[in-house]
């Protein structure tokens, strides 16, 4: 059984990765702000990096028209990452285009701190001063020489070493965005959320007397931009250029987060993701656990109980009651327990009037299965045999029909958990109990896409287990099927 139980889930593997395709795009239909422009869903026939992108905006500086203040605007914001690319290049340009892209270039260097404002305005002096930069500091962009000096800034920080990255500008920022995901020290982080945000002209400063609750949203809020951006400023090398055609893409970045287990931020609070799920989720997920244990709790013997008493009064009174319950909504029966129990009574009752309402309204389909299961074992042959021999009608019923009869139920069990799961959206809502259905009206009201995909994904995660559980117990409960489960797989049968 074990080795059937990892089957299905290494099986499930493959349906999850199905799954989140078709959800992915059906929850990106409508535009993603958070998504780079243009980046393709699912397939990236052409993967831009700061090489090709610092090579396109140098041809369009270079131009005499309209062209030169779209390639100028990318070089400013591409900054450092792109000198590699680009002063190498600046001699093979014609005279006149040499000096207007490295007119272009003037902002950088301004920001960099080599040069003031107005200072490189004049074309020849602006492309001589690039010319003699690059012949100078050629060296210091290079990953080891950055490495170092980031380094030399978080162990022993100091205006001097900070001044030394500014000059690299956002040529630094692969090594300084991963410093702020290793280092706890609190001027070191200011240090490095500053050195980010002037390169970039964005993004959240940190100062040294800021909150872990500061800390933790600015880190997540770069680590999500950089996520997003980071081919903007570093070149895509050999195997990771190959792969690039689907990794580069909203679903390939979309699921290496997945994978990770982070989820990106969320659009409402600027909260990471992955934290708000693990402190929602375990609400969400013991209200449904509690409400299919009472459900079925009640499902069982009802169901088995009017199939037993088929025709008799119990089986008709039980299955009118359990039409109007299946015929009512869950919010309904919820907003009408909240009332019935009123305002001023609800305080810690909420989860139990949550339960109940859930469970009302998985009760009657839950009990109409076991009773469809039960009235075609007490049909068998081995029950009549057992009436024939004398056995009591209370042991017939309980061990030799409800036995046989609660496996289909058994395996039904794992779909039960879906409806369990949309149904707390209401219920959460109704009762103000802030889970992970309370969190997700709120994203589907601020189309918080990155939150509302996570959430699906765990939802389908939840399933999946859920399903491969009652085939487990499916199995272990039946003798018979255990056989044919052992026999498949080439074991012994016993």
């Amino acid at each position: 059984m074990l080795r059937y139980a990892l089957r299905r889930v290494l099986w499930s593997i493959p349906t999850l990765l199905a799954t989140s395709l078709v959800l992915f795009f059906v929850t990106t239909l409508a535009p993603d702000a958070a998504s780079p422009a243009g980046l393709p869903r699912f397939v990236n026939p052409d993967p831009q990096d700061v090489r090709s992108r610092a090579r396109a905006a140098l041809a369009q500086a270079a131009a005499d028209d309209a062209r030169h203040e779209v390639g100028a605007r990318e070089l400013r914001r591409l900054g450092g990452a792109a000198l590699p690319y680009v002063l190498p290049s600046l001699e093979a340009l014609p005279p006149d285009g040499r000096r207007r892209a490295a007119v272009a270039l003037a902002p950088v260097a301004e920001r960099m701190g080599f040069a003031g404002a107005g200072e490189l305005a004049e074309p020849e002096a602006a492309a001589l001063f690039w010319t003699r930069f690059w012949d100078d500091r050629a060296v210091d962009f290079t990953r080891a020489a950055v490495e170092r000096a980031v380094v030399r800034l978080v162990e022993h920080g100091s205006d001097m070493r900070e001044k030394d990255v500014v000059a690299l500008d956002t040529f630094a920022l692969p090594e300084v965005i991963g410093a702020m995901t290793t280092t706890t020290d609190a001027v070191a982080l200011a240090r490095l959320t500053r050195l980010a945000h002037h390169c970039t002209g964005r993004g959240v400063v940190l100062e040294p007397d800021a909150t872990a609750t500061e800390r933790r949203r600015a880190l997540a809020e770069w680590q999500e931009w950089w996520f997003m951006r980071q081919t903007d400023f570093m070149a895509l090398e050999g195997a990771y250029r190959a792969i690039a055609v689907v990794t580069d893409t909203r679903y390939g970045k979309w699921l290496r987060r997945a994978t990770s287990g982070r989820f990106g931020v969320s659009a409402i609070d600027g909260e990471p993701i992955a934290d708000k799920l693990m402190a929602r989720a375990p609400l969400t997920l013991l209200l449904c656990a509690l409400a299919m244990v009472v459900s079925w709790a009640f499902a069982i013997p009802i169901g088995a109980f009017g199939a037993w008493r088929h025709g008799q009064a119990f089986d008709i009174t039980s299955s009118a009651v359990l039409f109007v319950l299946y015929a009512t909504p869950t919010f309904a029966i919820a907003e009408l327990l909240r009332r019935l129990v009123g305002p001023h009574d609800l305080g810690a009752a909420r989860l139990t009037l949550a339960v109940a309402s859930l469970a009302l309204g998985s009760l009657a389909t839950s009990s109409r299965w076991q009773r469809a299961a039960m009235l075609d074992v007490v049909r068998q042959d081995f029950v009549r045999t057992a009436h024939a021999k004398g056995v009591p009608a209370w042991r017939v019923a309980v061990v030799h029909a409800l036995r046989n009869a609660l496996m289909p139920t058994v395996t039904l069990a794992g779909l039960h958990l879906p409806a369990l799961l949309g149904g707390a959206l209401m219920v959460e809502e109704v009762f103000g109990l802030r889970g992970a259905g309370f969190e997700t009206l709120r994203a589907i009201e601020a189309h918080d896409t990155a939150w509302l995909m996570a959430v699906i994904l765990a939802a389908a995660t939840a399933v999946t287990v859920g399903l491969v559980a009652s085939d487990v117990a499916y199995g272990a409960l039946d003798p018979r099927v255990r056989e044919v489960l052992v026999r498949r797989q080439g074991g012994p049968t016993r």
